[in-house]
């Protein structure tokens, strides 16, 4: 009796697996079942010299006559109780066909002849003993022929199994097509898993005899922006994944909600065929998103702004159809008011006539289209005007004289609103230093853009165009929005204590008006408050001022407690002059004093010198009211 053979081949491989495959090939052979003939050390050499992750010797009818030992890691199952069993026993239910006909069609022709390969073929291994894994095992199978068995025994035709383990592979492939159709922050529907669903669903309906409409809704969110600037990103992402998971809570299993990017989404609703309760169900997620929600210390909530398309009226394609609602969509962002409208072609026209008037915006700047109008700020105990606020107005060569309110938010979103804001206020600055010269002591407000505030080059701008005109640091002052302090707290912080250094005044502008916080007055060493004219435009009879206004109330009381100088902003009637001054407020401006004009008729307003007559004519009128 020989020796078992140490030939190389053998190396590295288990002893059963040689052994067991030398028996069966010698068998095949008729040889001596110990001795390790030279046509079995050939066979051996092809078949464990390609040494595959697992091997397995089939035949033509799809069972198992040899594996090796390494099989058992992969099948839950000893080599020896693989061998005659069934390969397609070993496979999932759904992959036992296609192993078949794989089997059938490839392998059975090709018995008793020599090929290379035939596969690969992807295949999934059934769980044993109710195994529980996140992904299923999946093995490529590539099959050779063992044509050297057919001389000794024309009724035997093996063929040669060799298996490799690709289930990392199937696992990252199925991560990256769960990426493609889902979105990692929020686990909401991505753009790619949209589109699939929208061209489906449009396909299915436009084959039925009658196509069933439904209603596609663009949204944004506002103010969105404002958050990751002033809190980060990482916030930004919470506030945004928690406000998603509301709103999905909210809808209907049949809605389909969708992340399309950043902070736009998409509604599809394919049950809904009514824009009135599409229109509905948005302004139900609108009331949800302005619902405060707490996030790392934050008490945060946004708006929005809803477009809506109906199909097929508004388009019949997916691109059509988030063209009509992108249009809608923009059309009420426009308005500065949130909520929803439904596409009208006369829309698209708007959008154009938008896109038109960017490029006028970049051409005015170079034709010096911009000009400063101004509104006086009159002492509500004296009538006298203590100082004047330049407007920004573009003097639009087809459109005529344009306010704030028809450029100013078309200006931010193309990068100019800082050139046109110190346009104005050199201007500004040149005229109220004549004013100056001409014996009118008045402070001179100027508006800044969250683009300058933030710049790290504000102060020396400021100070170059008060030299530039030689007005006085200490008889300016710098109006801010709510939204420009809190894009970037620190630097805009940074650049208010350094005007104030300068004894420049700074004010809060607009306060109140959607970004209201009292941690703003703590933040940032303000001198000057003006409240927003919607606290008091409820006050227009004695019976009103009377009455009070509750939070216009506090807001008075809580800035007369800080030390700040209180200015009314949109003064109209002769009652709030009346309840303004019970509550000691110390400025105001608006109708009732004067519209916002130019320089030549500001120049008569400050000559004139007080409005008095308008502070008694007031307390008249209230007076005859009640």
């Amino acid at each position: 009796m020989a020796d078992r053979p140490t030939d190389p081949v053998f190396l590295n491989q288990p002893c059963t697996d040689s052994l067991r495959l030398i028996n069966l090939i010698n068998q095949a052979l008729r040889t001596d079942p110990i001795v390790l003939s030279p046509d079995a050390q050939r066979i051996c050499d092809t078949i464990m010299g390609a040494r595959p992750d697992f091997l397995l010797l089939v035949d033509v009818n799809g069972v198992i006559h040899f594996a090796t030992d390494a099989c058992e890691s992969l099948f839950g199952i000893s080599a020896l109780a693989l061998e005659g069993r069934p390969f397609a026993s070993l496979l999932q239910v759904t992959d036992q066909q296609n192993f078949s006909r794989f089997l059938h069609d490839r392998i059975a022709p090709m018995a008793g002849q020599s090929f290379a390969q035939l596969g690969p073929i992807d295949l999934r291994i059934k769980l044993q003993g109710g195994e529980r894994r996140e992904f299923p095992s999946w093995v490529a199978l590539r099959v050779g022929s063992v044509d050297m068995l057919q001389p000794a025994s024309a009724q035997v035709s093996l063929f040669f199994f060799s298996l490799m383990d690709i289930t990392h592979r199937e696992a990252e492939e199925e991560r990256i097509l769960h990426q493609l159709n889902f979105d990692a922050l929020t686990g909401l529907p991505s753009r790619y898993n949209l589109i699939s669903s929208v061209e489906k669903h449009i396909e299915t309906i436009s084959a039925s005899a009658q196509a069933k409409p439904f209603v596609f809704v663009f949204f944004d969110l506002d103010r969105f922006k404002t958050v990751n600037d002033a809190l980060g990103h990482r916030i930004g992402d919470e506030f945004l994944a928690a406000l998603c998971q509301r709103l999905k809570a909210s809808l209907a299993p049949e809605h389909i909600f969708v992340r399309f990017g950043g902070d736009e989404f998409i509604l599809f609703l394919p049950t809904v065929d009514n824009l009135n309760e599409a229109s509905t169900l948005c302004l139900q997620a609108l009331d949800l998103m302005r619902q405060p929600i707490d996030v790392a210390g934050y008490t945060l909530s946004c708006g929005a702004s809803f477009g809506l398309a109906h199909y097929p009226d508004h388009g019949r394609t997916i691109d059509s159809l988030i063209e009509a609602a992108d249009t809608a969509m923009y059309h009420i962002k426009s308005q500065d008011s949130g909520g929803c409208a439904v596409y009208d072609p006369a829309m698209r026209t708007e959008r154009f006539s938008q896109l038109q008037l960017e490029q006028e915006l970049r051409e005015a700047l170079s034709r010096d289209e911009f000009t400063a109008y101004y509104q006086p700020m009159v002492d509500l105990a004296t009538g006298k005007v203590v100082g004047a606020e330049a407007l920004a107005r573009w003097n639009h060569q087809r459109l005529g004289l344009l306010g704030p309110k028809d450029f100013l938010a078309l200006a931010e979103q193309a990068g100019l609103v800082r050139k046109i804001d110190t346009r104005v206020q050199a201007e500004a600055l040149t005229v109220a230093a004549v004013w100056r010269q001409q014996g009118h002591d008045i402070t001179l407000s100027l508006n800044s853009s969250a683009a300058q505030i933030e710049s790290r080059g504000f102060l020396r701008s400021i100070e170059a165009l008060c030299v530039a005109a030689e007005y006085p640091f200490d008889r300016l002052k710098i109006e801010l929005t709510e939204q420009a302090l809190v894009r970037q707290v620190e630097l805009a912080a940074a650049n208010i204590q350094a005007l104030r250094n300068r004894g420049v005044k700074v004010a809060i502008d607009d306060f109140g008006k959607g970004y209201s916080s009292l941690t703003y007055l703590r933040q940032f060493p303000v001198d000057v408050l003006k409240i927003d004219q919607t606290f008091i435009q409820d006050i227009q009879t004695s019976r009103d001022a009377k009455a009070g206004v509750t939070l216009a109330d506090v807001v008075i009381a809580m800035a007369k407690g800080l030390g700040l100088t209180l200015i009314a902003e949109g003064v109209e009637y002769p009652a709030q002059i009346e309840y303004l001054r019970q509550q000691a407020c110390d400025q105001a401006q608006g109708f009732l004093f004067s519209e916002p004009c130019d320089a030549a008729q500001m120049t008569k307003v400050l000559a004139a010198g007080s409005f008095a007559k308008e502070l008694q004519a007031a307390a008249q009128v209230s007076k005859a009211e009640s």
